[in-house]
């Protein structure tokens, strides 16, 4: 007889600019099946679960996951998305990798052509979509199941259709303004849907059942890719059927720090995982348990951490293939008690971070019933990126192009063939060398930070998910600039005046964090979402 499985959920309303609901869901298994699934959408969750009922394993449940917010949430990410990174933990091999499907500048790019401004909007601002390739390879190397069998929930939402809210309609209201005639034109032939209709995205799902059954070259050559780069240069662009047919996703060895006993991993440059890693390095050197949450020496101590971890990116940071660097030299144990010296002689100096970034993305935290772990993080860039669809495809284009920085001789200048550093940083944690938690977010170089605040409410505060995913945040981009959430106290706020830092509370610092941990003498999981109840399930 099969001994019960209990589910206990909990959900709160929390006042945010998103109107999100914040949901606990935990666990009791006394049996053999129970997994984890987080992420942004309910559509998502379900194709997830479907999945795993299935036999599928984490790596297919997070693609499918992924594919359904690609029809459910093409502002945030899409099949012809800019790129992502996936974090792996496999159960069988006992090892952590990594997937980059980086956005890479076009092998036409010429300075005289792009700019900060043609890189935002436009045929100019569209590089090879990384999407199919990432999520390609990592059901290739890890997965269990087809794309076919994985992508059935997404095609069947966009050839079927979905319903028209209030929220999807503003969307596509934000893509016409960012859009030009002939891509409006590609992407809603019959203009905006009303509120309360169906929105079919058939061409959209006939490029998903392709994939299926032909693979991702049925994407990256041939006809398709054919059309892509013949639109977009008719309308000015300089993508080419070359950029596609040598675009591929990689796997490497992800970055890791061992931080008061944990190992943590998260993919390497040109992700961001690395910033946060350096964060928690420096804060090492510091006993936050002896430090009160999310207090004023607590933020001091974070945003000091936070400029010398920002500055080291700028100074060194962007595509390995063309940037040297040494990413055991920033990590080593070394760097940290050199920084904590810099903080505690009052010596951090202050960046000039650039250009504020948007902070459309998405993210998918699955762990199965074997305990495999997947934390999975894709982008448009901002919203729609490019704004570009090309007709009859039902695609649009990201704009992983603006994420260079154009001021020459910087490490994440443009170049051809160059990936572009983003700030997508999933991560997973193991304790003695067993899975213990997975995580992530969107949220532009809100990522960065918080992720390293995740990891230490987490480890340092012996928080909940629940209570991490709801914390009091800060967010620091190498100068004096820094943002708290309102739930700060003035006290702390004034102390942090007085600091020299420049304060500003916001009511959300980045976007819906997912958290899932392992218990690992019980096995029971405890997943949270900002997403609300309805985009976390644990059995």
């Amino acid at each position: 007889m099969k001994k019960l499985i209990l589910i206990r959920a909990l959900a709160f309303i929390i006042s945010s600019p998103f109107a999100t609901s914040l949901a606990l869901a935990q666990n009791i298994v006394n049996g053999e099946q129970h997994h984890a699934i987080t992420t942004s959408n309910p559509e998502a969750k379900k194709a997830a679960a479907e999945i795993l009922q299935k036999g599928g394993n984490a790596v297919d449940a997070a693609v499918a996951a992924l594919l359904t917010l690609t029809v459910v949430q093409t502002s945030n990410v899409g099949i012809a998305g800019y790129g992502g990174s996936i974090i792996i933990y496999s159960a069988k091999d006992k090892k952590v990798s990594s997937i980059d499907f980086d956005q890479k500048a076009p092998l036409k790019f010429n300075t005289e052509t792009f700019n900060e401004k043609t890189a935002t909007h436009g045929y100019l601002a569209t590089g090879v979509p990384g999407v199919v390739s990432g999520l390609s390879l990592a059901l290739k190397n890890h997965g269990t199941l087809s794309w076919k069998v994985v992508s059935q929930h997404a095609y069947e939402l966009a050839n079927k259709g979905i319903l028209v809210d209030e929220r999807l309609k503003r969307s596509l209201e934000s893509f016409i303004k960012n859009s030009d005639p002939v891509s409006i034109k590609a992407y809603l032939p019959n203009g905006i849907p009303e509120i309360g209709t169906i929105w079919t995205q058939k061409d959209l799902a006939k490029i998903i059942k392709l994939i299926g059954e032909k693979g991702p070259d049925a994407f990256y050559k041939g006809d398709l890719a054919k059309k892509i780069a013949k639109h977009i240069q008719a309308n000015g662009g300089v993508l080419t059927e070359e950029d596609f047919s040598k675009y591929q996703a990689t796997e490497s060895e992800p970055v890791k720090i061992n931080y008061r006993g944990y190992d943590i991993y998260s993919p390497p440059v040109p992700s961001a995982g690395l910033t946060s890693l350096s964060i928690l390095k420096t804060l090492e050197n510091f006993d936050l348990k002896k430090v009160r949450p999310f207090g004023f020496e607590y933020f001091n101590l974070f945003a000091q951490a936070s400029k010398l971890a920002w500055a080291d990116r700028f100074k060194y940071l962007g595509d390995p293939d063309f940037v040297k660097f040494s990413t055991s030299d920033l990590l080593s144990d070394k760097a940290g008690i050199q920084n904590a010296e810099k903080i505690r002689h009052e010596e951090v100096a202050s960046v000039d971070p650039g250009k504020p970034e948007p902070l459309h993305t998405v993210n998918v935290v699955v762990i199965d019933k074997d305990q495999n772990i997947v934390s999975l993080t894709a982008t448009q860039g901002n919203s729609y990126g490019s704004g570009v669809s090309v007709p009859g495809t039902g695609l649009v284009f990201g704009h992983g192009i603006s994420r260079f920085d154009y001021t020459s001789g910087t490490p994440n200048y443009p170049q051809p063939g160059k990936r572009v550093q983003h700030n997508m940083a999933p991560t997973i944690v193991l304790k003695d060398g067993k899975p213990y938690i997975g995580l992530g977010l969107p949220g532009g170089r809100y990522i960065v930070t918080v992720t390293s605040q995740l990891l230490i409410d987490l480890l340092d505060f012996n928080q909940t998910p629940e209570q991490a995913v709801k914390a009091p945040r800060i967010h620091n981009e190498g100068d004096n600039k820094i943002k708290l959430s309102k739930s700060v106290s003035e006290t702390d706020i004034n102390d942090l005046k007085l600091k020299g830092f420049d304060v500003q509370t916001v009511g959300e610092l980045g976007g819906p964090a997912n958290v899932a941990i392992i218990n690992q003498s019980t096995g029971v999981i405890d997943a949270a979402s900002q997403a609300g109840s309805a985009g976390v399930e644990v059995k």
